[in-house]
């Protein structure tokens, strides 16, 4: 990822590399690159990359050609750098473009050079930094003066050339310390996040998933609960709660092994993620042979019947498909409390509460289930 001290870093690079390099610039034979200004382009599609000094231009301005030495040595840096970048006017025009860049925007660099770059962009991100130009050349006017600008990094979304998308990182920044004449030029450095988005998410998967069940786990419920907690003492919304616990597991543990146990867990599991009433509900293991459910936005009576049907499916489950005798069973008992008005001063009071009718339940027989009062 580019950053500002990247952008400093490379100007000094360009800096260092220009001293080793000036006595070329007394030969005549410098390099010419025409360039596109303003509206024409003048450059010959074979050029790697366009740009100017604006100090050659002809009196009326249709031609400009590259006599520079350190402008030309930052476009053989560009070139050749493993990040994608490209050179913008400060009417957004792609000026420049190196191989990498043009490969993340899915397009010839001669087909992109002379385009407005933010036609590539999905909507926000187009009028955001549409905008941001705006903001920044009333600004450079007011001012007569090349103001600094500075933007990013940030995430954006690119529609690329083949109709695909793109995210990437952006960062768009002045370029540093150059003489480029009356109009400025901006460097925007870009960074794939097709690859770190994917294994963010999946990192961000397995933290927050038991792996026995595929429940959320522990940590994930806590981080659920909290914000369900704040939703419904913002919003004044009821949020009820079910802790779930295995009747005589060990029992069953010893009878049949902890790898048959392990298999009775994720049956369990599997009905719980199945009786859950909306995307918005959660089912949790919430530790060894106890799970928990939340249920954002429900009362007592919603609550109460998730319980019931819980409880029948489990009542209902068979092991056979694992080597276990047909009479083999299992059940659970069940806690449920329910915040509702300001009942419960926190998201622990709510979780004691539903534990209190949990022990209840278990106390009262098993295979039952107890509402908080």
């Amino acid at each position: 990822m580019f950053t500002n001290d990247k952008l400093t870093e490379l100007n000094d690079t360009i800096s260092r590399v220009t001293k080793l390099t000036d006595s070329l610039s007394k030969y005549p034979n410098a390099v010419k690159i025409p360039l596109r200004v303003e509206a024409e382009t003048l450059a010959d599609s074979s050029s790697t990359a366009v740009m100017f000094d604006a100090t050659s231009a002809n009196q009326n301005g249709k031609m400009a050609v590259v006599d520079n030495l350190q402008i030309r040595t930052l476009l053989n840096v560009i070139n050749a750098i493993s990040e994608a970048i490209f050179v913008i006017n400060s009417a957004g025009v792609i000026e420049m473009i190196n191989p990498l860049g043009a490969k993340l925007f899915g397009a010839p660099a001669e087909m992109l050079i002379g385009q407005t770059w933010t036609d590539y962009l999905q909507s926000p991100f187009k009028d955001e930094y549409q905008s941001l130009f705006d903001l920044w050349n009333n600004a450079s006017d007011q001012n007569n003066k090349v103001t600094q600008f500075n933007h990013g990094p940030k995430e954006i979304i690119i529609n690329r050339a083949d109709s695909t998308l793109l995210e990437a990182d952006l960062s768009l920044s002045c370029l540093p310390s150059i003489q480029i004449g009356s109009e400025p030029l901006f460097i925007g450095i870009m960074h794939n996040l097709t690859s770190h988005k994917a294994e963010y998410n999946k990192l961000r998967h397995l933290a927050h998933t038991d792996k026995l069940t595929g429940l959320a786990n522990r940590h994930a419920f806590d981080d659920a609960l909290q914000t369900n907690w704040n939703d419904s003492i913002n919003h004044d919304q009821p949020l009820c709660l079910i802790i779930i616990d295995v009747d005589y597991f060990k029992i069953f543990n010893d009878q049949f092994g902890h790898v048959n146990g392990d298999k009775c867990l994720q049956k369990i599991a599997q009905v719980l993620a199945d009786v859950l009433p909306s995307n918005n509900a959660m089912a949790a293991r919430y530790g060894g042979e106890e799970f928990v459910v939340v249920l954002p936005n429900s009362n007592p009576l919603t609550a109460e019947y998730i319980a019931k049907n819980i409880q029948r499916r489990i009542n209902q489950l068979t092991f056979t498909d694992i080597g276990l005798p047909a009479q083999t069973k299992i059940s659970v008992s069940q806690g449920i409390a329910c915040e509702r008005s300001g009942q419960y001063r926190t998201p622990t009071a709510l979780v004691c509460a539903a534990d209190t009718a949990l022990y209840r339940a278990k106390s009262t027989g098993r295979n039952r289930i107890n509402m908080s009062s």
